[in-house]
C-alpha cells in the first residue's frame, strides 16, 4: 500500500512523493506571448490545499485536461514541487505542484464531504485581517445585485482596450455587516443570470477563492474575483446554508425549506 505524502508536508526537497488528492477546481488562463496554464487547486483528506499547474511542455495539456476532471479523487507521483511567488498565492500553501511528462495519474477515491470552504468573519475582513493574496471564502446573504456594465479589463494585457463584464454586488452577514463584491467577465455573467433566475427568492450566497482588496480612492476594503479559481453558488445544499439561513431569519427549528431552492 503506498504511503501518502500530506499536502501540508511537500517541499521543493525531493521529487518522489505519492499523494492521493482531490481536485477540486480547474481552470485555464492566458499568458502573454499565446497559449493557456492549465492550473488546478487540489485538497488531500485532511483539507489541506496546494495549487497545481501543468508545465508548459508542447502537447502537456490535452493530456492533462482529459485525465483530471473536477471533483475526482487521484493519486499522482512524480511531480515537481515549487516555492510560489506572492502573486500568484492560490491557497496559504506557499508551494505550487508542477505536473510534468514524468507525472503519473491514476483514480482513487477519497472521503466525502459537502465542501473545503472555511467562512470568513466579515469584521475581521473590514479589519484586514485577511488583507493578503490569499484568497478566502465567504457565506453571506445577497443583499443587492447591480446592473451588469460592460468595462475595460485591466487585467488582460495581451490587448489593450479589451472589454469585459462587470458586476457589483452587496453579502451581508449574519451581524449585518456588508461587503461590497465585484466579478468580471464569464463569472460576472453568471452570477447576474442566475440573481435573476433567483429574484423571486431569498438567496444565500457561498463563494470560495474570492480576495480582498482595498478600494484605491477610499482605502475600504472590499471583495472581488481571483480569475478561475473564484467560484459561487446560490443556495448550495450544505449545512452551513442551512445553519445560516436559519440562524439569519431567527428560525428556531432550523428549518429553511421554505426559503432554500437549490441551484439547478
Amino acid at each position: 500500500m503506498a504511503n501518502f505524502t500530506r499536502i501540508a508536508e511537500l517541499s521543493p526537497h525531493r521529487n518522489d512523493y505519492i499523494i492521493r488528492v482531490k481536485i477540486l477546481k480547474k481552470w485555464k488562463e492566458m499568458i502573454v506571448g499565446g497559449g493557456d496554464i492549465l492550473s488546478f487547486l487540489l485538497v488531500d483528506e485532511h483539507g489541506e490545499k496546494i495549487p497545481a499547474k501543468v508545465s508548459p511542455e508542447i502537447g502537456l495539456n490535452d493530456d492533462f485536461d482529459f485525465n483530471l476532471h473536477e471533483g475526482h479523487w487521484m493519486i499522482i507521483s512524480g511531480f515537481i514541487v515549487e516555492l510560489t511567488p506572492p502573486p500568484s498565492l492560490f491557497s496559504e500553501n506557499n508551494h505550487t505542484i508542477i505536473f510534468t511528462e514524468d507525472t503519473d495519474l491514476h483514480v482513487s477515491t477519497g472521503v466525502h464531504q459537502d465542501h473545503y470552504m472555511e467562512f470568513k468573519d466579515y469584521t475581521d475582513i473590514k479589519n484586514g485581517v485577511y488583507n493578503s493574496h490569499h484568497p478566502i471564502d465567504l457565506i453571506g446573504y445577497l443583499d443587492d445585485v447591480e446592473e451588469i456594465k460592460t468595462v475595460k479589463d485591466h487585467n488582460f494585457r495581451l490587448a489593450p482596450g479589451k472589454k469585459t463584464s462587470r458586476v457589483m454586488f452587496t453579502i451581508k452577514g449574519l451581524d449585518g455587516v456588508t461587503l461590497e463584491c465585484k466579478a468580471y467577465g464569464v463569472l460576472a455573467d453568471q452570477l447576474y443570470d442566475k440573481w435573476w433566475y433567483h429574484g423571486t427568492t431569498e438567496t444565500f450566497i457561498t463563494m470560495s477563492d474570492w480576495m480582498v482588496y482595498g478600494e484605491q480612492r477610499t482605502g475600504e476594503l472590499k471583495i472581488k474575483d481571483a480569475g478561475g479559481i473564484s467560484r459561487f453558488e446560490f443556495n448550495a445544499d450544505y449545512q452551513d446554508v442551512y445553519d445560516f439561513s436559519a440562524e439569519y431569519f431567527n428560525d428556531s427549528d432550523g428549518s429553511v425549506e421554505e426559503v432554500v431552492v437549490v441551484s439547478p
